[in-house]
């Protein structure tokens, strides 16, 4: 490419003249660098004149059939995503139903197994309470201990609407910008 370039292309002698060649050295490129070419205003004219024409006025019912067409084409569009829409629904919906409902299931059955549990434990720790060697004694109210309540001492509670109406601290220096 670079080679194209750099050829300078030199018209043969004709017979009429012969112009006697100068020796002179070649010229040299620091770079290869497109030039632009400048044309005349008279080569941006184009040969070709254009008729004026009038765009061409479809009849009315072509017109109509086609807003027709336009309008069809939006509705059908957006039923399309609509339905889409619905049909996606339909389908995750009782999926997610049906996720949630076995967990809750499992949470029922779980509480039921645990309400058991409890009840069998109560049970065995009522049969233990009953056996001689287990140490326990029936209640006896004239071996319960009573205790005479406590004396609580009083906190009074100020009212902050108290020191909200003190006055404000004014300094004679300034404490911030």
């Amino acid at each position: 490419m670079t080679a194209a370039h750099d050829y300078l292309p030199t018209p043969p002698p004709t017979r009429h003249r012969r112009r006697r060649q100068k020796t002179t050295p070649p010229p040299t490129y620091q770079s290869v660098v497109p030039k632009t070419v400048s044309r005349r205003p008279s080569e941006y004219r184009s040969k070709v004149t254009r008729l004026r024409t009038k765009p061409k006025q479809l009849p009315l019912a072509l017109q109509f059939l086609l807003l027709v067409q336009k309008s069809s084409t939006t509705l059908t569009c957006g039923l399309v995503a609509i339905t889409l829409g619905v049909y996606g629904w339909t389908v995750y919906a009782p999926t997610l139903w049906s996720q949630e409902f076995s967990k809750l299931k499992t949470l029922q059955r779980n509480e039921r197994q645990l309400a058991a549990t409890n009840e069998s434990l109560k049970h065995k720790m009522a049969e233990q309470a009953e056996q001689p060697a287990s140490g326990l004694t029936p209640p006896n109210p004239y071996q319960s201990i009573f205790l005479a309540p406590a004396d609580v001492p009083v906190i009074e509670v100020r009212d902050q609407t108290q020191d909200t109406q003190q006055t404000p601290v004014i300094t004679e220096t300034p404490i911030a910008y």
